[in-house]
Formats: structure tokens, C-alpha cells, sequence
């Protein structure tokens, strides 16, 4: 009997996130690729502290941008030549964050705006296509995040959220630096049975 009241008050205190973003490239990551990224999901799970307005969690990821660029000439990095094709660039992003959220009312009320900050790793893969040649730069990174939002409380149980969010990813080796903005709508609060 007090396992199930214990696990009952922890769950209530667990909040899970399923998210899809619409993101655009920012920075010199539009040199690689400039056109939005229309795949981006996500699942995140925070813990609320004592605090009641304090969450911290993690996360996980995965944004994909895909960029016909058409015919061009091109001189790669490196000693890897010049060549003339069909291009397209395409970035795969797999992310694994901790996260912390702020917030900024009661999350008892009907509109709650929010602040969230997320540190962690990503692995890039990018990768150019030019003709029938492919040129890979893949690796992992640091990631991080900021996003401001709000959570919209709904009738029955959860919340929709929409938010703002920013990303960086410092270059590492071959792999270049990215960079995008992104318009976040997510579902939290559902129950895990």
C-alpha cells in the first residue's frame, strides 16, 4: 500500500515530452545546408524539485536537414579535389541532453511560460553528394540548447507546449559547427502506465 502511494506521487511529479520542431539553419551551418529542416522529434523526461517550479531531466533527439542544391562545381575541404555535379547536403543530428526548466508561474494555472536549458552530446552525421560521389564528415559533439516557451494546461491531462528554441554544436574534426533556431510544439504530462 505505501509502494503504490510512493509510486503514485513520483509519476505525478515526472513529466514526459514528446516534441516535433520545424528548425532553420543558422550561422555557417547555411553554407552546408540552407533550406528548413522539417524533421525534428524528441522525448524528454524532467522531475519536478521541491521547488514546484524547478525541473531537471534529459533528453533525447533527432533533427534531419536535407538540401538539393542543384548543379554545381565545387572544391571540397582538405585535399579532396574540386568536382562538378547533381549536389545535395544532408546533416543527421542524434542528441542526448540534461535538461533544466524554470517555470515562470504556478504550473497549476492555465498558461505557464517557461525557460529550459539543455547541455550534452550529439552525433552528426553529414554527408555531400555530389554526382555519384559521397563525402561523409561524422562524429560526435557538444550540444546545447535554450528554449523559451509556454505550456497551455488542457482540459483532461497534459499540456501543449510551444516554444522557441535555439541550438549549437561546436565544429569537431572533419564535422563543421551548427547552428539552427527551431519552433517547438509538444505534448507533456501524459501518463506512463
Amino acid at each position: 500500500m505505501i509502494l503504490v502511494l510512493i509510486s503514485e506521487k513520483v509519476r505525478s511529479q515526472v513529466v514526459p515530452e514528446l516534441h516535433y520542431q520545424l528548425s532553420i539553419p543558422t550561422g555557417t551551418f547555411r553554407n552546408f545546408v540552407e533550406k528548413p529542416g522539417l524533421m525534428g522529434v524528441g522525448l524528454q523526461f524532467r522531475k519536478y524539485l521541491p521547488n514546484k517550479r524547478l525541473s531537471l531531466g534529459g533528453g533525447l533527439s533527432w533533427f534531419y536537414f536535407p538540401d538539393k542544391k542543384g548543379k554545381q562545381t565545387l572544391e571540397l575541404q582538405g585535399d579532396d579535389g574540386t568536382y562538378t555535379g547533381y549536389v545535395t547536403n544532408f546533416s543527421n543530428i542524434y542528441g542526448l541532453e540534461a535538461l533544466v526548466q524554470y517555470d515562470l508561474k504556478d504550473r497549476s494555472e492555465k498558461l505557464v511560460p517557461f525557460v529550459k536549458a539543455g547541455l550534452g552530446a550529439a552525433y552528426q552525421n553529414q554527408r555531400q553528394d555530389i554526382g555519384l560521389l559521397a563525402f561523409r564528415y561524422r562524429g560526435f559533439q557538444f550540444l546545447s540548447h535554450a528554449e523559451a516557451g509556454m505550456k497551455i494546461q488542457l482540459p483532461q491531462e497534459g499540456s501543449l507546449n510551444l516554444s522557441l528554441t535555439y541550438h549549437i554544436i561546436p565544429g569537431s574534426g572533419e564535422v563543421s559547427s551548427t547552428s539552427f533556431a527551431g519552433l517547438r510544439i509538444g505534448y507533456a504530462g501524459f501518463r506512463i502506465r
